[in-house]
């Protein structure tokens, strides 16, 4: 059995608390934004994304796309670990780190112009509801006879917006380019607060069947992927190549500090100490499986669904961090994603049979 200090706890459970917390936080955000739409125009949905729409005219409908998607997503990421793989085998590493920098500045680009105009919005309306009455009718006046104005207003918070998703694009393509623990802190933070904005966006803008589905088949597809398929090649090769380079700084420099200040896997979207190495997968669908949670919690008007699903799923975080005592890998999905959805349904469960809600509600919200 290997010794684990405390430290390493620690730098295994504080990024994926950070992590929940602003997925929590970017989904109440989101949700308010379009519950703000909705009652200006009741016939305003919020947009469903995903690649096989579900139909919710047809309950079968729904089925179909929930389960074509999830596919799909196992699909993807499946053929996306083989060329991975494939690719580190060939030695084209530097590949990697433009690929992966490229879809990190697109994905930073639009995240930051989404979420930013959301929290200004956000921002503002909250400002507005502490407003007195008599002020919000003066300014709907003046507004009213300023239509240039205001069109010049939009204008640069359109001009704000998009300065602030281009710094955010360019931090996170150059995030990629760090090859040392020591500044290896700046790839990190945006690692965490990217795995929860895109875990947030995936579990809103999809239905919640199949947000459910993909999570379900990615964390079987984890099990597969790191102790059998392509994941456990990528980790071994890098495991060697960095051992390699470790013994060959120790020999040259005879300074084993060197060695602490080289990432694990330099080219992949990881988030790297030198104690503890968790996938930008982890991150995403841990964030989506809270992000749904709230989803459910603000349909039913009640925390517990939401307070359960978090109970499960650090439950099986910490009992993975336990199990990684013995294994030097393990997959970060199948125990805190499965352990979370089983107390979510659990609390769901308890809503409905304390009466706060009925059955019904809970199924118009997946049907």
């Amino acid at each position: 059995m290997i010794e684990v200090s405390g430290s390493r706890f620690r730098a295994y459970i504080l990024p994926i608390i950070f992590v929940i917390v602003i997925a929590i936080i970017t989904s109440i955000f989101t949700l308010d934004y379009y519950a703000a739409l909705q009652e200006q125009d009741p016939n305003v949905t919020i947009p469903d994304m995903s690649p096989f729409q579900e139909n919710p005219d047809d309950p079968g409908g729904i089925a179909q796309g929930a389960i074509l998607n999830m596919l799909l997503y196992v699909g993807l990421v499946f053929l996306g670990g083989l060329v991975v793989l494939i690719i580190i085998k060939k030695g084209l590493m530097q590949l990697l780190v433009y690929f992966f920098a490229g879809i990190m500045g697109f994905s930073w680009f639009s995240f930051g112009f989404f979420y930013g105009f959301i929290s200004l919005v956000g921002i503002l309306n909250s400002i507005w509801q502490i407003l007195p009455g008599s002020i919000q009718i003066a300014i709907n006046n003046f507004f009213s006879w300023r239509v240039t104005i205001v069109s010049e207003q939009a204008y640069v918070l359109d001009l704000v917006l998009f300065v602030f998703s281009i710094s955010l694009a360019i931090l996170g393509t150059l995030s990629f380019r760090i090859q040392s623990f020591d500044k290896i802190w700046v790839r990190n933070i945006m690692m965490i607060f990217f795995g929860a904005m895109i875990g947030s966006f995936l579990a809103i803008h999809f239905g919640l069947l199949t947000a459910f589905l993909i999570l379900i088949g990615l964390s079987l597809y984890d099990i597969y992927a790191v102790f059998f398929g392509p994941l456990k090649g990528i980790i071994d090769h890098s495991r060697e190549q960095s051992e390699d380079i470790g013994e060959n700084l120790v020999n040259q420099a005879g300074n084993e500090k060197e060695y602490e200040r080289m990432p694990l896997m330099p080219a992949l979207p990881v988030y790297s100490t030198p104690l503890i190495n968790i996938g930008l997968g982890d991150f995403a669908f841990f964030s989506m499986l809270i992000s749904a949670s709230v989803v459910i919690s603000v349909g039913l008007v009640t925390p517990i669904p939401l307070i359960t699903a978090l109970i499960g799923l650090f439950a099986g975080v910490i009992y993975t961090y336990k199990l990684l005592t013995k294994e030097r890998a393990l997959p970060g999905l199948p125990l805190p994603i499965f352990g979370g959805i089983i107390l979510l349904g659990i609390g769901v469960l308890m809503v409905v049979v304390l009466g706060i809600t009925d059955l019904n509600s809970v199924i118009a919200l997946f049907f």
